[in-house]
């Protein structure tokens, strides 16, 4: 009789055990499908900024001018800041998003 419960416990927590899986294949199924729906729609491309000159480095930036290489460094500085800032801006437009003030440059 103890046998018979046990294998008739084993029998029912296997059913359960098989739609659980299958429950669990199905949710799993979706995903991918919703994933290769979203993978699949075309993207816009993305556009990156032109690359800046580089400041010299190594052994020609030891030997190089104080004054030049201050005025290279505030320079490339202002040319980082400036991109950033209309990368920020493009970006909050393609998005639709408020604009800062100061991004803007009306003062």
């Amino acid at each position: 009789m103890l046998a018979l419960a046990t294998l008739l416990f084993l029998v029912l927590a296997g059913i359960r055990l098989f739609r659980g899986f299958m429950a669990l294949a199905g949710d799993v199924g979706e995903a991918m499908d919703a994933v290769g729906t979203a993978m699949g729609a075309d993207a816009d491309p993305r556009e990156y900024p032109a690359v800046a000159d580089r400041m010299p480095s190594g052994v020609a930036a030891l030997f190089q001018d104080p004054d030049t290489a201050r005025e290279l460094r505030e320079d490339g500085k202002l040319r980082r800041i400036t991109a950033r800032r209309d990368a920020r801006v493009q970006r909050k437009y393609r998005r639709g998003q408020p604009q800062r003030v100061a991004d803007l440059e009306l003062f």
